[in-house]
């Protein structure tokens, strides 16, 4: 029963995330005077859809992951190549509609407005929820906090507030978890408030190390504190868009941080998740009944979409608006074999990091990697 919540509870989320996105492209493509011929969510073989006015054919498709736009002139359901044979026999006014007639400005407006919307939808949910129903305030008090642990030795209690962590300011529980993993010493400094007086604690961590199917090792500090039960409360319009600029910014500074700490080697790739892990968070919220969370779920996962698409590989929108960027200062087309020599590559890497992370996600879950473990220590 749990597969079944965490399946359908992912793709529900999975496909509304996705369906902004590609709608960001087939309205920027309209507004562009380009013809889209089909707008489809999933991949494969079509189930079912229609016809609208205009000619496109809506639709859902077979795979229930993915979408995507197919405008006249692409030359793959991706818009990542472009096919000038697909014109031939149209005349010279339905071929003015197709993509590879287009400025390299209007491609690549095009190839932004499905990141740009996934942003638009994450700052619009925030809003319109923190000014009906409220934000949770997950503040930096302490919740509670676990029997003989470091933080109970140093003294730490269940209601502190956090000001600080090795003297940076937090207001967040999650500023406050930010913080610990950063720690690079053996002792960890903070500042609390208990009933009005400030109070300085060092806390010194458990390291607990494991090692990973991939015959690395990663550590994690343990402090032993947990937050409280966020409380929901409701924003004044002005503070609601404040907010949700707010959520928008701090979302893509973290991703920032992230991928920084990826790509110059002081994070291991072993730390990230793929669809299993997000499929269990969807589930777990969807069956709590928590459905506030489950749709701030999806901000969360709509701005990692809009950021991981603004990459500069060929395979996505940023690498599709650099192409474009590069075509207009150089004044000619770039190579089409090299294009797609490129291509293949990060396809390659794309789903080498998908494989990945599907295996840290397999090795989340307990048993297996009990099992596993027997064979690679």
């Amino acid at each position: 029963m749990d597969f079944i919540y965490y399946v359908l509870s992912f793709l529900l989320i999975i496909n509304v995330i996705v369906f902004v996105h590609e709608y960001g492209h087939y309205l920027a493509a309209r507004l562009s005077g380009v013809s889209i011929s089909k707008f489809s969510i999933g991949m494969g073989p079509e189930l079912f859809g229609f016809n609208d006015k205009n000619g496109t054919r809506w639709c859902f498709s077979l795979l229930p992951i993915g979408g995507y736009v197919m405008m006249l002139g692409d030359g793959d359901a991706s818009s990542t190549t472009e096919d000038e044979k697909t014109l031939e026999g149209l005349s010279e006014e339905e071929k003015s509609k197709s993509i590879t007639r287009k400025s390299a400005w209007a491609k690549m407006f095009i190839a932004f407005m499905g990141p740009f919307f996934n942003y638009v939808y994450a700052f619009v949910v925030v809003a319109v929820m923190a000014f009906f129903y409220g934000m949770p305030n997950n503040s930096a008090v302490v919740g509670s906090v676990l029997s003989n642990s470091p933080a109970a030795n140093a003294g730490i209690e269940s209601g502190d507030k956090i000001l600080s962590v090795d003297g940076k300011s937090v207001t967040r529980f999650r500023d406050v978890l930010m913080a610990i993993g950063n720690n690079k010493s053996g002792s960890i400094d903070f500042v609390i408030d208990r009933n009005g007086q400030e109070k300085k604690m060092v806390i010194k961590p458990e390291i607990k190390t494991e090692k990973t199917w991939f015959g690395s090792t990663k550590s994690r500090k343990l402090v032993g504190i947990a937050s409280g039960v966020p409380t929901f409360e409701k924003r004044s319009l002005v503070d609601s868009v404040k907010l949700a600029v707010d959520e928008c910014i701090s979302g893509t500074k973290e991703m920032f941080y992230v991928f920084g700490k990826l790509f110059s080697g002081q994070q291991s790739i072993d730390n990230f998740g793929g669809v299993i892990r997000m499929g269990q968070i969807a589930g777990e919220l969807s069956k709590s009944g928590n459905f506030a969370m489950l749709i701030l779920f999806t901000v969360t996962l709509s701005l990692n979409l809009g950021f991981i698409n603004l990459f500069p590989l060929p395979v996505l929108d940023g690498g599709r608006i650099l192409i474009c960027f590069v075509e207009k200062i150089i004044g000619r087309k770039l190579n089409e074999k090299m294009q797609e020599q490129v291509m293949i590559v990060c396809a390659l890497f794309l789903v080498f990091m998908m494989i990945v992370m599907t295996i840290n996600d397999i090795m989340h879950v307990e048993v297996i990697n009990k099992f596993v473990m027997k064979f690679i220590r």
